[in-house]
């Protein structure tokens, strides 16, 4: 999955309301819990809900089940069940600029992109001069 943000061009990149509490957020279109319809196993997390106590992706969910009744998987397009899918690393959020992660790393001879240490990112962070990265050796 990290590899997906280092993959990532700045069209790959898009502002969304499917979160289930109605306000935008940004995310790499081709996160797995776009469409997923996966069956709603909440945790109750209270800021997931909107502002009538209730949560947008459930009812999204009943309603794709009710208009599909003999399928045995639904597609849910307009709303994400984040407690599950956060919980399994499966909705994929990003800022803005994440499309620019490959400009601050390497590639690995098998098409890869080489995950920084923390001490890298801190010497760069450090010791980067006229907007240049400092990249790994």
């Amino acid at each position: 999955m990290q590899q997906e943000y280092f993959k990532a061009g700045e069209n790959d990149i898009e502002v969304n309301t499917i979160s289930p509490t109605g306000y935008p957020m940004r995310m790499l279109k081709n996160s797995p819990g776009i469409g997923d319809g996966i069956r709603p196993n909440c945790e109750a997390y209270g800021y997931l809900l909107d502002a009538n106590g209730n949560c947008q992706y459930i009812e999204a969910y009943n309603r794709e089940v009710a208009l599909h009744p003999e399928a045995k998987k639904v597609k849910v397009m307009d709303k994400t069940c984040l407690c599950t899918h956060m919980r399994n690393f499966e909705i994929w959020t990003c800022g803005h600029y994440t499309y620019k992660l490959k400009d601050t790393t390497r590639r690995n001879e098998d098409g890869s992109y080489r995950l920084l240490s923390a001490e890298h990112i801190f010497r760069d962070y450090q010791f980067s001069t006229d907007g240049k990265v400092a990249l790994p050796d």
